[in-house]
């Protein structure tokens, strides 16, 4: 390896420069359930993951407007007050699955789309049908759980055009009120927010116009819900930007205090996106690192599962594991992040940059181990070219339906060329069990890895130095963990 290719990387072992951030939630389908029975059990990779946060998908929690069978509240004649008028079995399949992993649940409160996205007719009805699911989940209710689920969101992309909502914005507003009266009532200590906006940077009714309506009417925002995919810039930097303005619009509405949530994010969000395994792995992996000094307070993949779509009939390519459960280098990465998240102190490293090559290191509660991740990741050129404007235009397949899309994107960053390292030297010191014996593993993700164990080697001393190729696009991890044999 030439030297002038390698990245001169150093962590600092023995001084925490803050908490790690916990951003390591998904959204997803883990194991086979009631509606859902055909999907691999994925549950063990998730708990290797250390995921901390997981959004209820579609089938699993939609409450939708007009009858139907699979949703939670299938007859809108029937009494709110019996337990029988629900259709609790699938959704508590897949709460006691996340539950099983120790994860904060995000509950989502939307109907089921294209088929029903109607506002509601009766808001008295809806809010008690609200206020009982709540219950199911929190306080035991109709054979339920006990604070099984934290979070609480309402509504799923109203601003996709009619997509998602064919209602007005006034009535959104007035379900949204209505949602947020039926969650506190059941504890005020529950988090409220929504709505879930698919696009954070133009202003409109899901935007603006939501902000003034909870600020008029006092109501709660726990957290503000957004999404975003760097379909059009193929930059893990994307994150960061965006969420400084979803905060810029938060502080001067008044809601400083609320804090910003990702419901949804990737490398793309469209279903019909092409890309290369290992260059989605080595973007996840830059865009987790760069999350840490952003203004996302929480943060959800997706989605880590098969992609296995059950409204729509197709497989999402955003899914990261095989059909089977098979695992890529997509997995091999999730899995990576989420243990270098799982460390409780960060620490202070030199030699990333903010083009791709991405390093966090992290040291656990015990001082017993330390985890840095590295990530190789180029913008492809094609993303370096400046847009005449900067907006996103697209269609979007549901089903039948075409629909034309237009999203205000940030401007691309045409000097964010890769900085071509081939490799890296990577110089540990100050580890924090002084000059005793010490494991290094290396963990690698890449287009002929899935995160498995590279290579390992026993030493002692307070430092040590690593030398690697880790070529565009790659991931890699390494544990350096005190030895006591």
């Amino acid at each position: 390896m030439s030297e002038t290719s390698l990245a001169q990387l150093s962590v600092n072992a023995g001084v925490s420069v803050g908490d790690m951030r916990k951003l390591h939630g998904t959204t997803g389908i883990p194991a086979p359930a009631a509606g859902a029975d055909t999907v691999p059990d994925i549950l063990p990779v998730w708990k290797a993951a250390k995921v901390t946060l997981v959004r209820s998908y579609d089938w699993v929690s939609r409450l939708d407007t007009v009858d139907n069978p699979s949703s939670l509240f299938p007859d809108w004649s029937a009494d709110p007050a019996d337990p029988a008028s629900y259709n609790f079995a699938g959704t508590d399949a897949w709460v006691r699955h996340v539950r099983s992993l120790g994860a904060d649940i995000l509950f989502t409160i939307a109907s089921e789309i294209p088929g029903n996205k109607q506002p509601i007719g009766d808001l008295a009805k809806y809010e008690a049908v609200v206020e009982n699911i709540v219950r199911h989940y929190v306080c035991g209710w109709g054979n339920g759980f006990e604070n099984a689920v934290s979070h609480w969101e309402f509504g799923d992309q109203p601003d996709f055009g009619t997509l998602h909502f064919s209602g007005t914005p006034d009535q959104f507003y007035q379900m949204y009120a209505a949602a947020a009266r039926a969650v506190k009532r059941v504890s005020p200590g529950l988090k409220f927010g929504g709505p879930c906006i698919a696009f954070p940077l133009n202003e409109g009714p899901f935007r603006e116009g939501l902000l003034a309506f909870i600020k008029q009417l006092a109501l709660p925002l726990d957290f503000l819900s957004w999404m975003w995919y760097a379909d059009n810039s193929r930059d893990p930097l994307d994150f960061r930007r965006v969420a400084a303005e979803v905060r810029r619009v938060l502080e001067k509405h008044g809601f400083g205090g609320t804090k910003s949530l990702m419901s949804y994010w990737s490398m793309t969000g469209i279903p019909t996106a092409k890309f290369e395994d290992a260059d989605n792995a080595a973007f996840m992996a830059a865009a987790a690192v760069y999350m840490q000094d952003s203004e996302v307070d929480q943060a959800i993949f997706f989605r880590a599962d098969t992609g296995a779509d059950f409204h729509y009939n197709f497989t999402d390519p955003a899914g990261i594991f095989e059909k089977d459960g098979g695992e890529n280098a997509r997995t091999g990465a999730f899995r990576l992040i989420g243990q270098t998240l799982a460390t409780t102190e960060r620490l202070a490293t030199t030699g990333g940059d903010e083009n791709g090559f991405a390093v966090l290191a992290g040291r656990t509660a015990d001082h017993e181990a330390i985890r840095i991740l590295i990530a190789n990741y180029a913008i492809p050129d094609a993303y370096l070219i400046a847009r005449d404007r900067d907006v996103f235009e697209f269609q979007v397949p549901i089903g039948t339906l075409r629909t034309d899309m237009s999203l205000n994107v940030p401007s691309r960053r045409v000097h964010a060329r890769s900085a071509g390292n081939t490799g890296y030297t990577l110089q540990v010191f100050d580890l924090p069990w002084g000059d005793g014996p010490h494991r290094v593993v290396r963990y690698r993700a890449d287009s002929d890895h899935r995160g498995e164990s590279v290579s390992s080697q026993e030493g002692e001393g307070v430092s040590i130095t690593i030398q690697s190729s880790l070529a565009v696009p790659g991931v890699e991890l390494i544990e350096i963990s005190r030895s006591r044999s």
